[in-house]
């Protein structure tokens, strides 16, 4: 089958191997380099992939240096929808044709945070397409448990969206956001268009996006957001002018360090922030006044990943009046993964939906 091969050193090779089969396997750990995770193959099911996509997190790990660390020699991509071809002999959740979504992220169930409903921060997690085999195949061999079955009738372009998503849901889940409350996302990338299409279904009063990128802004817009161009036009006063206050709620949702310094003078006393983006973690740490988050009682709040939130995002995506097909630029076969990687690296495309042939 073909693949696309991980190498190191932002190497990316597309690569004819033997398909995957189910058998034992022994998973390397995400935290503890020479440490395994076991996977039994009676445990395990075999997909055909009917579709994947593009995520900020492979562009990192394309970096040199690296932005995010990954195995050598697996296959990259962890956004991918795929159909049951074969499943092992203890498999009960999901059977031979069906069609499933995948939790790329494999927790040991057993762990400290696991047992306490914090399973995103398990320590012993693995995860396909970053440190073991992933989506950008004809084929790929899961774990059963991280597979969910998903409707007959609900559209692979519109299930390819569900890894990023339950993301988008888990960090959302944290907000507490009310219906009519004003919102500030920084960034129009996927993930910042995530967070408007679930602002727009919570009943979100205002949805303010502050992007730089012409092209990007766009997208926010169509999906219903007052777009701000921070490079030529004043963020602050076009956030008050409409919201007196502030806004309710702000995001980052494009990891520059300073936006959360905004975000603390925009929000509104008693507001909430989100550091969803991921930041160099020294980046802002001489920047940020704690004497404002005192002194306007903000609330600024962590996510990573997601612990529990994969049905609920299955509701989301089943639902009649979802925005995010608007949000594919580009349909391309695995053959011209490379050119898919360049346009997401230029900013000329939001999500990017790969077919196997």
């Amino acid at each position: 089958m073909k693949a696309a091969v991980f190498e190191g050193e932002g190497k990316l090779v597309l690569k004819d191997i033997p398909e995957p089969k189910l058998e034992d396997k022994n998973l390397p750990k995400k935290y503890k380099r020479g440490e395994f995770v076991f996977v039994s193959k009676d445990e395990q099911a075999k997909l055909k992939i009917l579709a994947a996509s593009i995520c900020g997190t492979d562009l990192h790990i394309l970096k040199v240096p690296p932005g995010h660390d990954a195995t050598s020699g697996i296959i990259l991509g962890h956004e991918y929808v795929g159909e049951i071809v074969e499943v092992g002999s203890r498999v009960k959740n999901v059977k031979v044709r069906d069609r499933v979504v995948v939790d790329p992220n494999i927790k040991c169930g057993m762990c400290y945070f696991c047992r306490n409903d914090m399973a995103s921060l398990c320590h012993d997690m693995t995860t396909l397409g970053i440190f073991c085999d992933g989506g950008f195949a004809e084929y790929n061999v899961a774990p059963a448990k991280q597979l969910f079955a998903i409707p007959k009738d609900l559209d692979p372009e519109i299930a390819i969206f569900f890894e990023p998503l339950t993301c988008a849901t888990h960090a959302w889940s944290k907000l507490n956001f009310k219906l009519g409350d004003s919102i500030l996302i920084f960034g129009a990338g996927p993930m910042g268009c995530y967070f408007v299409e679930l602002a727009r279904l919570s009943g979100a009063n205002k949805i303010f996006v502050s992007e730089p990128n012409e092209f990007r802004r766009k997208f926010a817009k169509d999906l219903g957001a007052e777009t701000i161009n921070p490079t030529k036009e004043d963020l602050a006063k076009k956030i008050f002018s409409s919201s007196p206050l502030g806004v309710d709620v702000a995001i980052d949702a494009c990891g520059f360090p300073e936006v959360i310094k905004l975000a603390m003078d925009l929000v509104k006393p008693g507001g909430k922030i989100s550091t969803f983006g991921e930041q160099n973690v020294n980046a802002f740490a001489d920047r940020v006044s704690f004497t404002k988050v005192t002194q306007k009682e903000l609330q600024i709040i962590g996510s990573y990943v997601t612990t529990r939130s994969f049905d609920q995002t299955l509701n989301i995506l089943s639902r009649k009046d979802i925005n995010l097909k608007k949000l594919i630029t580009h349909r391309i076969k695995l053959d011209e993964i490379h050119k898919g990687i360049d346009l997401m690296k230029k900013g000329e495309a939001i999500e990017i939906i790969i077919y196997p042939k």
